[in-house]
């Protein structure tokens, strides 16, 4: 489904990804792993055309969509949760999701959806006509993943979506990204928790320094002690 050959992102003199390929099949999960500031957002924003690369080829669905613009992919079917969540915080649940949909036509299909993922995020009915910026920190993510879903994406990216989260917060997170894999979704996901992250998914790439050092499937990364320890931090098993 999507395929990403020889990126490259640079920041003036510091060069961020070094000739990076990934690619992630149809109905994968695909984690990317590595230690802080070994590039893992600017790969993925650069995929979705959020962070300018210096070289390298993005295809998707068999189509190159290096040249098009952020609203151009999301309409191909690519949408990215970024870090942080991000949500609009001056703006109401229903209002953030609406505007998930922006680039659908279909009122009653959208309407739908929003009804779908209301049912899927209980909380965010209850808090449905609450500004966003009154919602926790869990609560905010599960706003921001499931106004990433409303543009009815083909593949979903989260950049770091445990991030800054309490543990059984995390739990959860990770109980409805299972419910999505099991509805069939395609993810690339950027993690820090290591653990969650392989239990998780199928395949996973690590980057360390901006350059790719591992490209496997998770049990395989679990397995590499070298790997693990050298840059996760953790034993392998």
């Amino acid at each position: 489904m999507l395929e990403a050959s020889g990126i490259h992102v640079s920041y003036g003199p510091i060069k961020a990804v070094r000739d990076v390929s990934i690619a992630v099949g149809e109905g994968e999960i695909v984690a990317l792993l590595g230690p802080n500031g070994a590039g893992k957002s600017s790969l993925i924003g650069a995929i979705v055309g959020m962070v300018a690369k210096a070289k390298g080829t993005v295809r998707f669905a068999g189509e190159d969509i290096g040249a098009l613009s952020v609203e151009a992919i999301v309409r191909r079917g690519i949408t990215l949760t970024p870090e942080g969540r991000r949500v609009f915080a001056d703006l109401t649940v229903g209002e953030n999701l609406r505007l998930g949909a922006a680039s659908r036509r279909d009122k009653q299909g959208v309407a739908d959806d929003i009804e779908k993922y209301l049912a899927m995020f209980p909380i965010l009915r209850a808090r449905f006509n609450a500004l966003a910026r009154m919602l926790s920190g869990g609560e905010q993510q599960m706003l921001a993943i499931a106004r990433s879903l409303m543009s009815r994406p083909k593949l979903l990216m989260l950049d770091e979506p445990s991030l800054g989260l309490a543990p059984r917060i995390v739990d959860q997170i990770f109980e409805l990204l299972t419910q999505l894999r099991a509805d069939g979704l395609t993810m690339l996901v950027v993690e820090q928790n290591v653990h969650e992250a392989l239990a998780f998914a199928d395949r996973a790439y690590v980057v360390a320094s901006g350059k790719l050092v591992f490209a496997g499937t998770a049990a395989e990364l679990q397995a590499s002690g070298d790997v693990m320890e050298m840059y996760l931090g953790l034993e392998g098993t």
